[in-house]
């Protein structure tokens, strides 16, 4: 109801502005940040080497540190003047509805895919399908030899109205004390299934929770129900079938409680509860993340299983302070009891909340703008500058061809913020550009190079589908997973910490439950939309 509601608003409101100039003038609504008088800063529309674009505001404060995306600007003569929005992705969204409706979009925004899609059509954002044969041959080669990403950004009448982001592709990793390990006497390479986990749980807790009763062998913020992935039983979709919440939760939250598998995940977490090793916060979905980092750091746990390069960030952000022996390491993945890989969820190859659109009141010579700046990062050059930098500044190129960084991630890193530095991290938003999956993880300490190496396989990881759904798919999904999503964590929940009884019958009863509330039509409207994009 509520997009129909703006689609009808923005009709009215664009009927008396569709002669207006690119870039109207901004207002005060949506709370961004720094935003100048005129929408992009000063000159935005009138200078033909310059356009102004709408972003988040952390990721604006981030370009503005980068040393290569500076060397990118000074190589295609193009500078982006930035309209900084608020820092909450929601936010965010909902100021680029507001902005649509009051016509004061820059030149171009950071937006989401399912927007271009309601807006696109409605005159707000530009078809650049045109431009971009035209202005940005190298992005269009990209797009010819990528169909899955042709078929994700083009709609039925063959019209482009938004450019999606490549996201480098990752896992979670199970990462350790491993110098708590050692004093206890566990060799990390006997931990091969989730039995050896917690046969190992719990032999640290009496060795280490004897003394200590803060001690938990496991830790982790917010939802906790991130372990489907160890029992084989994360939500999947194929041109068969369609099993859990699959849209936005292909990694964070992937699970299909109808497998016989989630079964024994809850089963096994509940003995986790039970026993203390796992901390009963964290299981109860109520701890900070500020406080698992202090457990972690103090050494008040030793596993958790979180953002690929978590690990390193405890070795960086106080852990040696605190012990000198702080020393963290990265399990393989787990292994099933006949010896198969349990592969790890995985995010998807394109960020559809990361999209490029164009203020459709744009001129042309502005769209030309806009497309040659991106198409810039689809060359072999741009490509170089965005993933390695400059050549003798921030890498070299061995004799066998490949590169190596001549600058130390962790010195760049620790750049005071608001200085300049070379950084390398393609999981932030940038400018719509593909990513170098070798590069993103050289470009880490030693530890999580190594691990990225060892892991990220197709062995080890799980391919993650980008979907496009209609705009009526959208907006009924967006209501029911919103509700089924929330109340299944809250029922996994309950049967782990003991406030609601767990049994065959009990569990039978909650699928349903999810079923009743919406479960299956999610499954339902994800096949159909798997179907539509890949045709099959």
């Amino acid at each position: 109801m509520r997009k129909r509601m703006i689609s009808v608003i923005l009709t009215a409101a664009m009927i008396g502005t569709m002669l207006a100039g690119c870039g109207g003038k901004t207002d005060s609504k949506g709370g961004g940040a720094g935003q100048a008088e005129q929408a992009g800063g000063e000159g935005s529309s009138a200078d033909g080497n310059s356009y102004t674009m709408f972003m988040r505001n952390t990721y604006v404060n981030w370009i503005k540190e980068l040393k290569w995306y500076d060397a990118a600007e000074a190589n295609t003569g193009i500078h982006v003047e930035y309209v900084e929005g608020p820092d909450d992705f929601n936010d965010v969204y909902s100021e680029i509805d507001q902005r649509i409706i009051s016509n004061t979009l820059p030149d171009a925004v950071m937006t989401k895919l399912a927007q271009t899609n309601v807006y696109g059509p409605q005159g707000a954002f530009a078809d650049l399908a045109p431009y971009i044969k035209q202005y940005a041959p190298n992005l269009q080669k990209y797009i010819d030899e990528n169909p899955d990403y042709a078929a994700l950004v083009t709609d039925e009448n063959g019209a482009i109205y938004g450019l999606v982001k490549e996201s480098p592709i990752f896992t979670d990793y199970l990462g350790y004390r491993a110098d708590h390990l050692e004093k206890a006497g566990i060799d990390p390479a006997s931990i091969k299934t989730v039995d050896d986990f917690t046969e190992t749980m719990r032999a640290l807790k009496e060795f280490y929770g004897k003394d200590n009763p803060n001690y938990y062998p496991l830790d982790g913020r917010e939802n906790p129900i991130r372990f489907a992935a160890w029992f084989d039983c994360p939500s999947n979709i194929s041109a068969e079938e369609s099993n859990g919440i699959y849209i936005d939760h292909q990694k964070d939250g992937s699970l299909d409680i109808m497998d016989e598998n989630a079964y024994t995940m809850v089963e096994t977490m509940k003995a986790w509860y039970d026993e203390g090793l796992i901390n009963p916060e964290f299981a109860a979905n109520t701890r900070t993340e500020g406080d698992w980092e202090a457990a972690m750091i103090n050494g008040n746990a030793t596993f958790m299983y979180d953002y690929y390069n978590r690990a390193e960030w405890f070795m960086a952000n106080g852990g040696k302070d605190a012990d000198p022996d702080y020393q963290m390491g990265v399990l393989d993945m787990f292994q099933d009891e006949n010896g198969n890989i349990l592969k790890g969820t995985s995010c998807c190859k394109y960020k559809e909340d990361c999209v490029t659109a164009v203020n459709a009141q744009c001129s042309e010579e502005k769209i030309k703008t806009i497309l040659t700046f991106i198409d810039y990062f689809y060359t072999e050059e741009g490509m170089i500058v965005a993933n390695y930098g400059v050549e003798g500044e921030s890498f070299k190129t061995e004799s066998d061809g490949s590169k190596t960084f001549i600058v130390d991630y962790a010195a760049e890193e620790a750049t005071p913020e608001g200085e300049k530095r070379w950084s390398f991290l393609g999981d932030r938003f940038t400018v719509c550009r593909p990513i170098d999956n070798e590069a993103f993880f050289a470009w880490n300490s030693p530890l999580i190079a190594e691990a990225a190496e060892r892991i990220n396989t197709d062995e080890n990881v799980m391919k993650a589908y980008n979907l496009k759904y209609t705009v009526e798919q959208t907006e009924e999904l967006s209501n029911l997973v919103a509700t089924v999503f929330d109340a299944e964590i809250a029922g996994i929940v309950s049967f782990v910490t003991g406030n609601k009884e767990f049994s065959a019958d009990a569990w039978k009863a909650f699928q349903d439950e999810m079923n009743g509330l919406g479960l299956s039509r999610i499954e339902e409207i994800q096949l159909e939309a798997y179907h539509a994009t890949f045709g099959n």
